[in-house]
This record gives C-alpha cells, structure tokens and sequence, in this order.
C-alpha cells in the first residue's frame, strides 16, 4: 500500500503540473491576442474632416460646323415637266451656293419626295397633279460662306426658287471640337474648386490637404446668347473633396 500511495502522489503531481503549464499557455495566448487586437486598435485613424466643393470653367467658342437644310417645293400636271422644274431648280441651287464660296463637298442635293395628289383618299381639287419637295443639305466648316448664303437665299427668287426650312429656314451651327478643350478646362474646374477649398480651409484655421474623391459633370455645350448661335459656351462642373489637416 505505501508503493501505491507514493505513485498515485507521483502521478497526481505530474498531473497539476500539465494543468499548470496548459492554463499558463492558455493564459499567454490569451494576452498575446489581446496585445494584437490592442495594437491594432491603435493603427486605426480617426475619421478626417473633409471640404467638398465645386469647381467651374467656362469657355466662349466659335462653332464650327453649320448646318443648313434648304427645301423648295413645285407642282406640275405631268411627271416630265416635273422632271425639268426640278432639274432647273438644282442646278440654280448649286450656282447660287458656289457663288457663296462654297463647293460640292460642302452640300448634297438629295432625291425629291414626289407626292400624287390624285391618289390622295382625303385629297381635294388642286391646281397640281403631282407635288415634288426637294432638299439641298448643306454641312460645312464654312461658317461665314454659309453666314452669307443665307442672308442672300433671297436672290433665289428671281429663279422662282422660295426657299424653306425644316428649322424655318435657319442655320445649325454647332461645335465638334470639344475634345480638343476637355483637358484644359478640367484642369482649369479643379484649379477653382481648390481656390474655393484653401478659402474655406483660411476661413477655418485648416490647410488643403490631398485629394479623397472627384468626379466630372457632364460638358454643356449651349448659344452663347439668343440669336447668337455660331458663338458657343462650353461648361463643366467638377466636385472635389478634399481632407483638411490642422
């Protein structure tokens, strides 16, 4: 029995010793972790205070490219003196605008749009059998050549051309050339909004510090004024947030 008793203390001693160095890993892992997630509390920024703001550009350019839909319109009682109306007209057209400075590649005479008045279910007495509505589609980089050709399509009169519009007898100017002013104008919108962003940081007691977001609105492209259509205003907005540090 005392060879019993003196191994059972054997073993129960090597016992609590396992159970001690265990709890002792146990506990190390425990504090190990805790410094780690301490640690990395501490690696954590607080959030920054940020300025958003907005930047403007705005730019005065002339078109360059116009558009002009020229439409006269004849009647005649019999296809071949239709034929010959319109041929006539064309080719007055054509000398009228060549004599503006403008040549074949800067319009188009497209095919007529010949309506028969006899076939019309609803149609009434007319003075013509048939109708002919003719276009001559000018599009050009010549502004001032078209500029002149219509304030003298009155000249065509004297042809017996009456000279209409699908836009009321009005010139397109448009602007093609926006690529070419992109990068410097939102170069120029970010230089405003950070102008407006050191104003308010002054304003503050704060400074200008990077960039946090950006983003580009939509280029406007619009008359410069009423009535005046060849000269445009291009604009773009950018908003721009930046942190602030003291």
């Amino acid at each position: 029995m005392e060879g019993f008793g003196k191994f059972y203390s054997e073993v129960h001693v090597k016992n609590s010793r396992k159970r001690l160095i265990a709890s002792l890993i146990f506990s190390c892992a425990v504090v190990i972790s805790a410094v780690i997630i301490a640690a990395g509390l501490s690696n954590i920024s607080p959030d920054r205070r940020t300025v958003s703001v907005r930047g403007l550009c705005e730019r005065e350019v002339p078109a360059d490219t116009a558009v002009w839909s020229i439409v006269y319109t004849f009647g005649a009682n019999s296809l071949g003196e239709l034929h010959s109306i319109i041929t006539s007209a064309a080719e007055n057209v054509t000398s009228f605008l060549e004599g503006k400075g403008l040549s074949s590649e800067d319009f188009t005479v497209q095919a007529p749009v010949i309506t028969d008045l006899s076939t019309e279910r609803y149609g009434t007495e007319a003075k013509w059998r048939y109708l002919a509505k003719n276009t001559v589609l000018v599009r050009t980089k010549k502004i001032q050549e078209v500029k002149d050709a219509v304030s003298g399509s009155i000249e065509l009169m004297e042809d017996g051309i009456a000279v209409t519009s699908d836009y009321g007898n009005t010139v397109q100017f448009l602007f093609t050339g926006l690529n070419e002013v992109k990068p410097e104008m939102i170069a120029s919108a970010t230089e405003n909004a950070r102008e407006a962003a050191e104003q308010f940081a002054r304003d503050s007691g704060s400074r200008v510090g990077k960039i946090k977001s950006a983003s580009q609105g939509l280029f406007t492209i619009e008359d410069a004024a009423p009535g005046l259509s060849d000269i445009k205003t291009v604009r773009v907005v950018t908003s721009v947030e930046y942190y602030l540090a003291d």
